[in-house]
């Protein structure tokens, strides 16, 4: 379709330009040559001063597209600025209880404000699984596993636009009297940005009702 109408605008402008020089023929031949002869010098110079306006404007269209993609890169590898944070909880069940009860999508319903979670179809069991979280006032995030090693260990990272770009991490360590359980995060701000309050005690709000409710589910024997 492009090219169909950039033919049609050759031939169209082609056809004018014919009918200029011959309607300039026909004023020399019947008399007035010096008029004809200034309309062929202005179409001339019309014609010339468009070809450069023309050849001008690409040149700046095409710097302006290849310009785009390196400000972007540029933009994304500025310097920024690195937080990390960690809260952890102890209880008496072993790894691989707390695990079976973390692990699966579905489990935030039970320990967090998600009214419905799930694995993303066509998605992978282990790492690059992704999992979506719709909470109740209607917001969606969905995390990826960028890592793992059951029951030790997870790591997962944010994929929706607009996200903070941070990586979280989900560790169980044994104790006599069964797991502690770690949640660690890093999140990468923009030079010029910082976090509101301390990093530590933003995380602790966050993540703590989560260790508690992990407490209370496997308190009342719902693993």
């Amino acid at each position: 379709m492009i090219t169909l109408i950039k033919v049609l605008r050759s031939i169209i402008y082609a056809a004018g330009y014919l009918a200029i020089v011959a309607l300039a023929s026909v004023i020399s031949y019947n008399g007035r040559p010096a008029a004809g002869l200034g309309i062929i010098l202005t179409l001339a110079a019309v014609s010339a001063t468009l070809l450069v306006a023309s050849a001008v404007v690409n040149r700046r269209y095409k710097r302006a597209v290849h310009s785009a993609p390196n400000a972007d890169t540029t933009a994304a590898a500025g310097p920024t600025k690195t937080y990390s944070a960690h809260v952890s909880e102890s209880y008496e069940h072993d790894a691989r209880t707390v695990w079976s009860l973390i692990r699966p999508a579905e489990s935030a319903v039970l320990l967090s404000n998600a009214q419905r979670a799930f694995t993303v179809p066509g998605t992978p069991v282990g790492v690059g699984e992704q999992q979506c979280f719709i909470r109740r006032d209607g917001s969606v995030s969905i995390i990826e596993v960028i890592g793992e090693e059951s029951p030790w260990w997870a790591t997962t990272r944010p994929i929706l636009s607009g996200e903070m770009n941070s990586r979280s991490t989900y560790r169980l360590e044994p104790t006599s009297t069964g797991c502690t359980l770690t949640l660690g995060t890093v999140i990468e701000l923009p030079a010029d940005e910082v976090l509101a309050e301390d990093p530590d005690q933003w995380w602790e709000t966050q993540m703590r009702p989560y260790l508690t409710r992990i407490k209370e589910v496997l308190a009342a024997g719902q693993t």
